[in-house]
């Protein structure tokens, strides 16, 4: 099937972009705010994304908010809408549980001056099932979109909630698209169900080629701080639906995106930080590693060092 990627007339065509999820810089288990500004400020001045389109800075996902509370999130969404002003889109990232909790932090963030453009709802921690889900997720967005105008996205985590995403997306006017971060076969099943005008967006990294085949737009990046040149052509590539050239980039960084989503994601966070460190760059600061996620060991160490050697030219 020949989807169209570039479908302007959608009020969510700003979606058709790449989403950074910000690895968030911890240093001694506290957030370093310091060298997350500096490291908003490397994305910003280094943007090759054609036609001028803006990148999302996204907070969530390999950023690492579940170990954050609610106040240091909320400094970090407050911060970054400071620096990125109207140069980027900003997608806050919503743990939606407890929902008192939830619902405070998202007032909490349309006080802001500058707000994000949306809420990513996180995916639900804990016991649930897709129609509890579908009722308080319909609940808290339709409430913040008849207040404010709020657009959410999903995350879609677990591909059992397909249908009830699929539906949410069909009867909200707030809801703006479903990120997936399962497989691409979800997409070509989620762009047959979700609305024309809403974003299948793809979340599994920079390897998205084969997702956009099946009408994903834009994909969500956890490298783009190691290598944005890189990243942000492979998205020019496949926006103008040449997937042999889309293709041939994404061979570049296989290797490392392997590596990020072995074993359901473990290093996910702690190899993006160790290429890093291994590209020895200076005007980024990953930080020294988050909670609970230790360096990887020595041999997958040596594998991202390999990975480095080619993807360094493209910092």
């Amino acid at each position: 099937m020949n989807h169209s990627i570039n479908n302007t007339k959608s009020p969510f065509a700003e979606l058709d972009t790449v989403t950074v999820l910000m690895p968030l810089p911890f240093q001694g288990g506290q957030l370093n705010q310091k060298a997350h500004v500096k490291n908003l400020d490397y994305l910003l001045n280094n943007n090759f994304l054609d036609h001028g389109r803006k990148r999302i800075i996204g907070i969530g996902g390999t950023s690492l908010i579940h170990h954050l509370d609610w106040n240091t999130l909320f400094e970090v969404v407050e911060s970054t809408s400071q620096i990125i002003g109207k140069q980027a889109l900003l997608m806050a990232g919503v743990i939606p549980t407890p929902i008192p909790h939830a619902k405070a932090f998202i007032e909490q963030c349309l006080q802001l001056k500058r707000r994000p453009d949306y809420f990513l709802i996180m995916p639900i921690p804990g016991l649930s099932n897709p129609d509890g889900i579908e009722i308080e997720l319909q609940t808290l967005t339709e409430s913040f979109g008849t207040k404010y105008g709020t657009h959410f996205v999903l995350y879609l985590r677990d591909s059992h909630l397909k249908r009830s995403y699929a539906k949410l997306a069909q009867t909200s006017e707030y809801i703006a698209g479903i990120k997936v971060g399962t497989h691409p076969e979800d997409v070509k099943t989620l762009f047959t169900t979700v609305p024309s005008s809403k974003r299948v967006l793809w979340g599994v990294g920079d390897r998205a080629t084969n997702a956009a085949r099946h009408g994903a737009r834009g994909h969500t990046s956890g490298l783009t701080l190691i290598c944005p040149q890189l990243c942000d052509e492979i998205n020019n590539a496949y926006r103008r639906q040449d997937l042999q050239a889309s293709e041939k980039l994404e061979q570049k960084l296989e290797a490392l995106e392997e590596i990020r989503f072995m074993e359901n994601r473990i290093y996910n966070y702690s190899a993006i930080l160790t290429a890093a460190q291994l590209g020895g760059f200076k005007d980024i600061d990953l930080g020294e590693g988050g909670p609970f996620n230790s360096p990887p060991p020595p041999m997958i160490v040596e594998k991202i060092s390999a990975c480095m050697e080619q993807l360094k030219q493209y910092h």
